[in-house]
């Protein structure tokens, strides 16, 4: 209960209305007004209790029912804020944040914190990424916003760690480059290339994605994120390489070529020109 008492005066009010929302029958008397406090006092309880993580899952539904996006965003930023000042710890209470935010931006944030705050372990520096990847290959319902804020970190040390979605079938690999929406980085680029060679029917849908990456990016970019950022006096992202949009779409034509259509081709360049 220590990440409580740090935090807080009213330990019992956060107490009281942490009980209310893991109580099936007395969740529905929690006031509108409540409901701010009532998730921060449920993710800080969750924090090193897995079993009360899976139960926040049933409980963020209600309070992303109950509440505007403004309101869980601010309610995010000072969760996260506790997490960092803790070095990670309770750094998986986030992921109802992420997988059950119905606001896109909103729950990509949420999946980018647990990627980049997360506590590394014995074997993988970036466990959150790992987390992350593990709920997208699991859970079919997983949102695209955790593949999207992995790619996003623009860290090719993050490819690795994607290789369980190569296995995936594909159909929802076909919905994963349908949906992905990005701007073009070079871990994302490489990732979709990958994608391309193992299964060249998706040429359509990779078409798509790296249309929608190219036309989003001012240039492509390789870059190693200050992972975790509580470990890093200033957290700033270290730019490694940078390209043109021409100049990548040059470096991805050898890949390309002998699988796409001159159409898709055309659409491609276009989206990179």
């Amino acid at each position: 209960m220590g990440i409580f008492q740090d935090n807080f005066s009213s330990l019992s009010e956060l107490e009281r209305l942490a009980a209310m929302a893991h109580d099936p029958v007395r969740v529905h008397e929690i006031g509108a007004d409540q409901w701010p406090l009532t998730m921060m006092a449920c993710a800080l309880l969750a924090s090193n209790d897995e079993e009360k993580q899976e139960e926040n899952i049933g409980i963020y539904r209600i309070f992303a029912e109950k509440t505007t996006p403004a309101v869980r965003k601010s309610g995010l930023a000072q969760f996260t804020r506790f997490i960092s000042a803790r070095k990670g710890e309770g750094w998986k209470a986030l992921l109802p944040y992420a997988t059950e935010e119905p606001d896109v931006a909103l729950s990509r944030r949420a999946a980018l914190c647990i990627a980049t705050l997360a506590q590394p372990g014995p074997e993988e520096k970036l466990a959150g990424v790992q987390c992350l990847v593990e709920q997208l290959r699991s859970n079919e319902s997983a949102p695209i916003t955790l593949l999207e804020a992995v790619l996003s970190m623009g860290d090719m040390r993050v490819l690795p760690l994607l290789k369980p979605l190569e296995l995936l079938g594909e159909e929802r690999l076909s919905d994963m480059l349908e949906e992905v929406n990005i701007a073009a980085n070079r871990p994302a680029c490489t990732w979709v290339l990958t994608l391309l060679s193992l299964h060249p029917t998706l040429a359509e849908q990779v078409t798509s994605a790296l249309c929608r990456m190219g036309k989003a990016a001012s240039c492509v970019l390789d870059v190693v994120m200050p992972v975790p950022t509580w470990a890093y006096a200033k957290s700033e992202i270290q730019p490694l390489h940078g390209w043109t949009r021409p100049e990548y779409f040059a470096r991805m034509l050898s890949e390309l070529s002998p699988i796409l259509t001159p159409e898709q081709l055309t659409k491609v360049q276009t989206a990179f020109s």
